[in-house]
């Protein structure tokens, strides 16, 4: 079986929190091992050195304050970076050093100050551009101290023809700006590499919760889908069964059969509130969210008209209440007719919408002065509605009016006796 191997970015990630986590051990870590080969070395002249004390003495606390900086270089960048530059001004400010060869030499070219370098590269990489800019500013000031503190070989024993002072010249200011431009670019590319896989864990991190969220919406979603079409189809479907067998024991109360009909009816109201107590726990709320009804409508008309379009309203009779299932299927017919006038009327249209409370049943009708919806089109909105209405035993008709425009009608009954028999 073939392993899948851990990809270099996913190493180097790994390796930088690693070292992140741990600034301060493995910086003192890193300033020992550069302290055994640089500041030894450095050590060891200084003491082989027949300078007076003092001036070694303060070379080696220059030198010291070098090494000592690299613990804190992440942790406290700038300040790191700041003793490091004063102790390099130290270095730069000191007299000669004379070797017992009889050579003299510069403190500021001990094998230590190349430490400064890594402190330079670090504080470009920790800080922002600014910031990080004033420090090169620094460095380049102190290039242009050490210059001017070894531009004459001869004040400190070197050599003074004329062809090597030139090239000595030339080697060292190159050598010195390169440097330091070169430690400063590094350590900025180091922070936008950072920032880049920052960057890739954020959106990586982001993408994730979008997905889980995602998830869960997606399994809300079908949670809320079962819940309504349960709603909408059984619930009416048990509240026609109920409403049938009240109709059935209310039609012969003495007969043997009417006992039958009233436990139909209590086992159906009891299926009915177990039913939504069960929607309540799938829903994703915590609960089923009401249902709209008659009630309702205002909502519904300042929409329709907020499209435009020119709505008169007349209500004749006396409103009762209506059972939920009535009322549920009386909102959505009307939902549905004012959306079809928006969809094929147009938005300039007008309209008008009349509710009648009859002795047994509720006539609803709309009209419109526009066109009707295609034929296509009427036949799958108007049987859906037909459908809607057949459970709770209304009727629907529907079509153009002998002018113009497109006419709505619906009837919904009052009572369960009003509903069909199970045979028709």
């Amino acid at each position: 079986m073939v392993g899948v191997r851990e990809s270099p970015s996913s190493s180097d990630a790994a390796v930088d929190s690693f070292l992140d986590r741990h600034q301060v051990s493995t910086d003192a870590l890193l300033a020992v091992l550069l302290f055994l080969p640089l500041g030894l070395v450095s050590l060891s002249l200084l003491r082989a050195s027949d300078s007076p004390p003092p001036l070694r003495l303060l070379a080696g606390l220059g030198l010291l304050v070098l090494h000592g900086c690299v613990v804190p270089r992440r942790l406290r960048p700038l300040v790191a970076y700041g003793l490091a530059a004063a102790a390099m001004l130290l270095l730069v400010a000191l007299p000669p050093l004379h070797d017992p060869g009889g050579a003299y030499y510069s403190a500021v070219l001990l094998p230590s100050t190349l430490v400064f370098g890594l402190l330079l590269y670090t504080v470009s990489g920790r800080l922002d551009l600014l910031p990080s800019l004033a420090c090169l500013a620094v460095a380049l000031t102190g290039v242009a101290l050490i210059l001017a503190r070894l531009w004459n070989p001869a004040s400190w024993g070197g050599s003074s023809g004329s062809y090597e002072l030139v090239a000595w010249r030339i080697g060292l200011s190159v050598g010195l700006v390169a440097a330091a431009a070169c430690l400063w670019s590094l350590g900025r590319l180091s922070r936008i590499r950072v920032l880049f896989l920052s960057e890739l864990r954020a959106k990586a991190e982001r993408a994730e919760a979008d997905r889980a969220r995602e998830r869960q919406e997606a399994a809300r979603a079908e949670r809320d889908r079962i819940s309504r079409e349960m709603h909408d189809v059984v619930s009416h479907s048990l509240a026609v069964m109920v409403s049938q067998a009240e109709g059935g024991r209310l039609s012969d109360p003495g007969s043997p059969g009417a006992g039958v009909f009233a436990t139909i009816a209590g086992v159906g109201r009891e299926a009915l509130r177990d039913m939504r107590g069960l929607l309540g726990v799938l829903r994703a709320d915590g609960g089923t969210t009401p249902q709209p009804g008659l009630g309702d409508l205002s909502d519904l008309l300042d929409q329709v008209r907020g499209t435009g379009v020119r709505l008169a309203v007349q209500e004749v009779g006396d409103a009762r209440p209506l059972r939920p299932a009535v009322d549920l299927t009386a909102y959505r017919v009307i939902q549905e007719g004012l959306t079809n006038v928006i969809k094929h009327a147009g938005a300039t249209a007008a309209a008008g919408m009349t509710l009648a409370w009859r002795a047994d049943r509720l006539h609803i009708t709309i009209t419109n002065d526009g066109a009707g919806p295609p034929a296509g089109e009427a036949g799958v909105g108007l049987t859906g509605m037909r459908e809607r209405l057949s459970m709770v035993g209304g009727t629907l008709e529907a079509g153009r009016r002998s002018g113009a425009g497109f006419e709505l009608s619906a009837t919904l009954p009052y009572e369960s006796r009003s509903l069909p028999s199970s045979g028709s």
